[in-house]
């Protein structure tokens, strides 16, 4: 990771984790580009919090126009936080998701309506579900590892690891679970021992994946759609870098989770199509 990035994780922890972290020296310019990511990536409230954890740190500038759309910025997702969660039910806390692949889907379902069970392991599933999407459709999960980081340091008592493993297995979510914990324990600072569901951790290489940190909203999947011109008969793709990034996506986190790859690829391009008129 560059410096841009570096800076960011540092403040991340620091804000999501109150973590005591050194910054990295950057130019005005370096600072622009740290606030591009963190308003990208929906990590505002975070990042913003370590800054105000780091002010007294010589290497932190930010001019007074980068410290006002930090504010803007924030109060616009708490705005948006607020409106969400009026128009969320309790009951929406275990609102369904979804896997394309129709066995584990099946499978999922029913571990969500499990209601022999507590609602922080059922909660946890979600959240780990989430990130894998996540991962196969936009890219790096930032904020939803964040948000995992956060559910494990509250809850991590009150989860049953032993029901959670039994579905990790049912759902084949042992290579990803690997995944997500390097994720955690390389860029969020967290330790094995922080990890409880981690059965053995193998050390993966993670510095071409963390690379994700780079591409903009123009290569997520919402942005790859199939179009047809007024009165034509050719269908076009509406951004082609975009099909290619899906495309390695699919194929990158192939080894990881197998059965869901390829399902959710071709999910993926047949909602593309129905943006065709018949």
């Amino acid at each position: 990771m560059d410096i841009v990035q570096r800076n960011m994780f540092l403040l991340l922890r620091s804000g999501a984790f109150q973590t005591t972290e050194d910054l990295e020296p950057m130019s005005a310019y370096k600072w622009g580009r740290l606030y591009q990511l963190a308003v990208m990536h929906t990590i505002v409230p975070y990042v913003y919090e370590g800054i105000n954890r780091c002010r007294g740190q010589f290497f932190l500038h930010l001019t007074a126009k980068q410290e006002e759309e930090w504010k803007q910025a924030l109060r616009e997702n708490q705005a948006q936080a607020e409106q969400q969660s009026d128009e969320m039910e309790e009951d929406e806390l275990l609102r369904p998701d979804r896997l394309t692949n129709p066995l584990l889907n099946h499978r999922l379902q029913d571990i969500l309506d499990d209601e022999h069970s507590d609602i922080p392991t059922r909660r946890l599933v979600l959240i780990l579900i989430r990130i894998v999407r996540h991962l196969f459709n936009e890219g790096m999960p930032i904020r939803q590892l964040t948000e995992l980081g956060i559910f494990l340091r509250k809850n991590q008592d009150r989860i049953d690891y032993v029901t959670l493993g039994k579905w990790i297995e049912q759902l084949h979510l042992t290579q990803m679970i690997q995944l997500i914990s390097e994720f955690l324990i390389k860029m969020f600072g967290f330790t094995e021992d922080d990890i409880p569901f981690l059965q053995k951790r193998r050390e993966k290489p993670i510095e071409q994946i963390a690379q994700e940190l780079i591409e903009f909203t123009d290569t997520r999947s919402q942005n790859w759609y199939f179009s047809q011109q007024d009165g034509g008969i050719f269908v076009h793709n509406s951004n082609s870098s975009a099909t290619f990034s899906h495309v390695r996506r699919s194929a990158r986190y192939f080894r990881y989770y197998p059965s869901e790859s390829v399902t959710n690829f071709f999910a993926s391009f047949l909602h593309s199509l129905s943006h065709i008129e018949e």
